[in-house]
């Protein structure tokens, strides 16, 4: 379920149906994952069960249902508005780089294009002032696929406005936009999964799982670094790659209420207030 998908000529609302697409899509990657944690661990089948619902889970499966019910029809009409307003501010020598390249060519070049635009706005999301809005996706102790799902709404808006804004403005085809979405969508659960792959001399091209999970840890080395979602080479070349071995380390934050989803969801707000009232007090 990508909240990109709703980027079509028109906009039709119906949210028992997302709600029905949704529960199907997650149900097969929930059983994709389960299946690949039996194989891996075959010798741990009992405790692949115990873990079935890690703790923090329902604060994910909260918000998977506020991106379903909430985001995905404001983000479908943003994006189709910020479509149809980039059209006359696209470079002209974009459409006929596009219409030049076959589609595989043109969905590899997108993929890194959107990586990189990603990497930064990543980077950016780490700082001070987008920090409050990002610190959600990373509150998970426990970190799994369903992690991925853990984002709060502001921070999904701030994605989507500038990584689809640049690739509108550059001409990128629409269906090259939404394979760009799936394929991030699908890797990046991948990549939050607990899998201790490094994906040995290919982990120097492409992210993996053990390097994710190295930007996820608590405390230590791993903090600030490896901000890509698929290509590795953009932390390498900005000096933001770390990835000594599998990571074992404590993933999420020390701070409290990392199991709260109200908490989670407020505290941008109550920050941002607490920033402008310093001032005056």
């Amino acid at each position: 379920m990508c909240a990109l998908a709703v980027l079509v000529p028109k906009v039709e609302i119906d949210l028992v149906g997302q709600l029905g697409a949704a529960y199907s899509e997650v149900s097969v990657e929930a059983g994709a994952f389960l299946l690949l944690a039996l194989v891996l661990q075959r010798k741990n089948v009992a405790g692949i069960l115990r873990n079935l619902w890690p703790q923090g889970a329902w604060v994910n499966l909260l918000c998977l249902m506020m991106e379903v019910l909430l985001l995905m029809p404001l983000l479908g009409m943003l994006l189709i508005w910020m479509y149809r307003s980039t059209r006359g501010w696209q470079m002209d020598w974009t459409s006929g780089l596009w219409d030049s390249l076959p589609s595989w060519g043109v969905l590899l070049i997108v993929l890194f294009v959107a990586d990189g635009i990603s990497y930064f706005r990543h980077r950016l999301e780490h700082s001070r002032w987008f920090w409050p809005i990002h610190a959600m996706h990373h509150s998970d102790r426990q970190l799994t696929w369903f992690s991925s799902y853990r984002q709060h709404p502001l921070n999904r808006l701030n994605a989507a406005i500038l990584d689809v804004g640049v690739l509108l403005l550059i001409g990128v085809p629409l269906w090259a936009i939404y394979a760009n979405a799936l394929v991030r969508h699908y890797y990046g659960l991948m990549t939050h999964a607990n899998l201790p792959w490094t994906f040995g001399c290919l982990g120097r091209v492409l992210v993996s799982p053990a390097m994710h999970r190295w930007h996820h840890v608590r405390q230590g080395e791993g903090v600030g670094k490896n901000f890509a979602t698929v290509f590795s080479v953009f932390d390498q070349a900005f000096g933001t790659y770390y990835v000594p071995s599998a990571c074992c380390e404590p993933t999420g934050l020390d701070e409290a209420g990392h199991s709260a989803f109200l908490c989670q969801i407020c505290k941008p707000f109550v920050t941002a207030t607490r920033a402008m009232r310093g001032p005056f007090l």
